[in-house]
């Protein structure tokens, strides 16, 4: 059954009179969807050209390459492909944006790496569009054309991070076509990353600042025990959101969290701080079996927080305190005071991380301490 009308454009004069390019063109049309609801959709993109030869012939091509991706199975209203099958599957002549929206779909990642890789689809889907490749199967995406679209994003003054960030999202989706067998090696890989410098990280240095800090258990308790609880544990928002009343154990000062990393879930434990477990044991005590600790409210429930909420919750009362940081420079002030007390090894095994180049992104003051304190080494020659 077709699912679209017949599209029209308006002004009616387009073909004929040559002062209609004065107006903005529009292309109508009925679209049915999957549940059998008449929608209107629309669409422009010819308005930049003011040739009138010129805007027909682009006009006329536009309503090609909808009626394409129509009857393909695309949706105008969510700007996706419909999976007739029931399955999310991924073949060769699968187009190239509905291949990678169910690479993101069906990848096992936590909340906030799926809210990036969605986030990064929306400028792959508009440069994809631009350059004519959401037509084209997967099997015939190139090196080249990737490279096409982190251009044009560079054109558009997109920021190199940015840029980086789209080109790592595009290689994880390239790695799961290899994997399928589709492609032979990930070319993605193989695209030169743009220069970029990450913004020197702001972070609690001062006696005032973390005063500062301390003055959120005045505004709301829960929110300071949960955040003063999160400032020790060197975790992130998503693995406390998860953490249940059975993944603590007092009496030998750890908590365990889920991780999920390279697609693997594994359980790891954490150090409950010594400066943190009063905060801990008010909140075990208030939670019964089954619970998740730090849930609405920062308050023990039976249903998980995502850990976004935390996240804007953090920031909101970081910054209603005076604080001109976010949620996470807490764990940055944390493992940056430990690098450089007790050494960037410390720091590494308390975060979890499997290589100390990751735990200095977060020690910010780590190297430069280092330098500071070569300078008195003391040898006589």
């Amino acid at each position: 059954m077709k699912s679209y009308s017949n599209m029209k454009v308006y002004p009616k004069n387009w073909e004929t009179s040559k002062k209609s390019v004065l107006k903005n063109w529009i292309v109508r049309y009925i679209f049915i969807d999957p549940k059998g609801v008449e929608q209107e959709a629309t669409f422009k993109g010819m308005n930049h050209i003011k040739d009138h030869a010129l805007r027909v012939q682009e006009t006329k091509r536009l309503i090609e390459d909808e009626i394409y991706m129509l009857e393909r199975g695309y949706n105008p209203k969510t700007k996706e492909y419909n999976d007739n099958s029931g399955l999310n599957l991924v073949n060769p002549s699968t187009l190239f944006l509905t291949a990678c929206n169910i690479c993101i779909e069906s990848k096992d990642c936590v909340e906030t790496t799926r809210t990036d890789m969605e986030n990064s689809m929306k400028h792959i889907t508009k440069y994809a569009t631009k350059l004519g490749l959401h037509m084209k199967q997967i099997k015939d995406i190139t090196k080249g054309d990737i490279k096409q679209l982190l251009l044009y994003m560079k054109n558009d003054k997109h920021s190199n991070y940015r840029i980086n960030k789209t080109k790592s999202h595009l290689s994880a989706c390239f790695t799961f076509f290899t994997e399928l067998d589709i492609f032979q090696v990930n070319f993605v890989r193989g695209i030169s990353k743009l220069p970029h410098e990450s913004a020197k990280k702001e972070i609690i240095r001062t006696q005032e600042d973390w005063n500062k800090f301390h003055s959120i258990q005045h505004m709301n308790l829960n929110v300071y025990m949960f955040l003063y609880i999160f400032l020790f544990s060197g975790c992130r928002f998503e693995e406390m959101a998860k953490v249940k009343k059975e993944d603590v154990e007092l009496e030998k000062s750890i908590f365990w969290i889920h991780l999920l990393k390279g697609g693997k879930h594994t359980r790891a434990m954490r150090a409950i701080n010594l400066n943190s477990f009063k905060y801990w044991k008010i909140i075990y005590d208030r939670a019964k079996p089954g619970q998740y600790l730090f849930s609405h409210n920062q308050l023990p429930n039976d249903v998980p927080v995502k850990a976004n909420s935390l996240y804007d919750l953090s920031a909101k009362y970081l910054r209603k305190a005076g604080l001109k940081i976010t949620g996470y420079a807490l764990k940055y002030s944390y493992l940056n005071l430990v690098a450089n007390v007790y050494g960037i090894a410390t720091a590494k095994e308390l975060a979890g991380h499997t290589n100390e180049k990751t735990t200095k992104i977060y020690a910010v003051d780590y190297e430069m301490q280092q330098v500071e304190k070569n300078k008195n080494i003391d040898i006589c020659i």
